[in-house]
């Protein structure tokens, strides 16, 4: 089970919107503008390559992120799931079958969780997990982080964001020699992004 959630869950931990000022790229400029932006959904295609395998698998669905409460991963090829990702548990639903890992029973879960809230508050306390690059302007960007945490290097070596506005797509090279390659689009901030049916997921 936790391997499913293993795979699933790192190329969803950054599922945010990005906008950079010029005249400050950090990571707190990233924090402070995340903090203006309001419960969102936004559309993605992945196509990750599983090296011991030697095997491509692609999908694609929607990421819906509700404010204060946690990520809402909905896939729809190539086949329906929904993943619940919340600060103390990671809850999946598949074919009719509901599995929750709790953070508090899984230290690498709870590493994991705790990198998500960073990442989507991005801010300077990154640096103490992650040798940090960040390069570009607000017209285009690449933020490259490698992890420095014994428990996050043993699933990833590094996650590359790249974008202008908001990111447009992110890579992520695992420790195990898997990359994942994932495109977003379709950023949605209207009242319509996040509809009642999402928020049951987080009552």
């Amino acid at each position: 089970m936790f391997s499913l959630l293993k795979r699933t869950v790192l190329f969803f931990l950054t599922a945010f919107t990005v906008n950079f000022s010029a005249e400050a790229l950090t990571l707190n400029e990233i924090g402070r503008s995340l903090c203006d932006k309001d419960s969102h959904s936004l559309v993605f295609t992945q196509d990750k390559y599983l090296k011991d395998a030697n095997l491509n698998l692609l999908s694609s669905g929607t990421i819906v992120y509700v404010k204060d409460r946690g990520v809402l991963i909905k896939q729809a090829e190539p086949y329906p799931m929904v993943l619940a990702i919340k600060k103390d548990s990671i809850t999946e639903y598949s074919a009719g079958e509901v599995h929750t890992i709790k953070a508090d029973d899984n230290p690498a879960v709870h590493s994991l969780l705790n990198l998500m809230l960073k990442l989507m508050n991005p801010d300077d306390s990154l640096i103490s997990d992650f040798e940090c690059n960040l390069s570009g302007t607000s017209e285009h960007y690449k933020a490259s982080l490698r992890p420095k945490n014994e428990i996050l290097k043993k699933f990833f070596e590094t996650i590359t964001l790249d974008g202008s506005e908001y990111i447009d797509s992110l890579e992520i090279r695992g420790s195990n020699g898997d990359l994942t390659v994932m495109k977003f689009s379709d950023y949605d901030f209207s009242s319509k992004a996040v509809t009642n049916e999402d928020l049951k997921y987080f009552e």
